[in-house]
């Protein structure tokens, strides 16, 4: 449902038939067809896949290696390793087993990867930078699983939820799959009412279920900010002298996987002269726990330090521009009516240099100047 309403924001499938090839994927089929339940024009995502070919049970450490094959933005890629590490992470609690052995089975690790890497996908090629739910609805009774008959919800959704707001609701079924909730709990900033937001485009994603006292979708909303909410976020730092420098890259995707909104190094002299480096992360209040985790799990500090910084951001929109290479994303910042800055999406101008052997400026050129060019007409 999800991936449904996010195709009917204007995600392309197409970039994902292609990541799910690179994946091995071939013989998966997806396919988007619209629908009106209860007369309301919604996109069914489905997945489809020949029960008689052979579906090998794939781990955790098989699914990150297939992430990498696919090709995917960084911003996909992090998305994407989020999701699948916060599954494997409840999986792996209620199994008594590790994550990286943690084993997605079958059918379903095929419907996973489709769902996770598509979200991923679209969620970056939206340029979306902060999202906002109400609690999801649970749900009651007993679903049926490869386990067996479970009760509602299932363990791993109730697992991927801890810490999230939830409602329990008078509907008889399963209301929000394991999936689902990992969309939720890792990529979801705060569960707050409406925020303030200029809207500017709807998407509805349809089930399969019939409900008789509510339609079956799940509606996402694509506005601009018109304030940064709160206007204050936290500022956390950590001085590390004594860290392998590759591993810096790493702590920088895992601090982004987790909700950080700003990521940078900045070198250092401590005592004795030795050299250093002092990590910074800027995230909201909700996230600072998790972050701190982070910092502590996968650097060598010792001690984090954070305080509120007030921060002013411009608000900013998407566009696509034609190229003799391609389409391109600009990113457009400005307050009100007035533009102050404009700037192609590196990823997409990356992409299309490498595919007709091209200088990435001149990509970038053509992208501006079908911007302005746009702007100008």
């Amino acid at each position: 449902m999800t991936l449904g309403a996010l195709v009917h924001l204007g995600f392309d499938l197409e970039g994902l038939r292609e990541a799910l090839g690179r994946m091995g994927l071939d013989q998966v089929r997806i396919c988007a067809a619209v629908v009106r339940p209860q007369g309301i024009g919604a996109v069914r995502f489905s997945v489809a896949c020949d029960p008689a070919e052979h579906h090998p049970h794939r781990s955790h450490r098989d699914i990150r290696r297939l992430l990498q094959q696919a090709h995917l933005t960084q911003g996909a890629l992090v998305r994407a390793e989020a999701m699948f590490g916060k599954l494997a992470q409840a999986e792996g609690k209620i199994h008594g087993m590790a994550e990286d052995e943690v084993v997605f089975h079958e059918l379903g690790a095929v419907d996973s990867i489709a769902d996770i890497v598509g979200c991923a996908m679209a969620l970056d090629r939206l340029g979306v930078e902060r999202i906002t739910s109400s609690p999801p609805i649970l749900g009651r009774g007993f679903t049926r699983s490869q386990h067996g008959v479970l009760p509602v919800p299932a363990p791993a959704t109730l697992e991927v939820l801890c810490g999230v707001p939830t409602r329990g609701g008078e509907v008889e079924g399963e209301m929000t799959t394991p999936t689902g909730a990992v969309i939720l709990a890792t990529q979801v900033n705060a569960f707050a009412p409406w925020p303030d937001m200029v809207v500017r485009a709807i998407g509805y994603g349809a089930g399969t279920k019939t409900f008789p006292d509510r339609p079956n979708v799940l509606r996402l909303v694509l506005g601009e900010a018109e304030a940064e909410p709160g206007g204050q976020e936290i500022l956390v730092e950590a001085n590390i002298d004594d860290m392998i420098a590759e591993h810096f890259e790493h702590i920088m995707e895992r601090l982004f996987a987790a909700g950080a909104h700003d990521v940078w190094f900045q070198p250092i002299t401590m005592k004795k002269s030795r050299p250093a480096v002092t990590l910074s992360v800027l995230c909201g209040q909700e996230r600072l726990e998790e972050i701190e985790l982070v910092i502590f799990r996968e650097s060598t500090t010792i001690g984090v330090r954070h305080h509120a910084v007030a921060r002013r951001k411009l608000s900013r929109h998407f566009e696509e521009v034609a190229t003799p290479f391609g389409r391109v994303r600009i990113k457009v910042s400005g307050e009100g009516q007035e533009v102050f800055s404009a700037s192609p999406e590196y990823e997409d101008c990356r992409a299309l240099a490498r595919e007709h052997q091209v200088p990435l400026k001149a990509v970038v050129q053509a992208a501006l100047d079908g911007y302005h060019g746009k702007r100008n007409r």
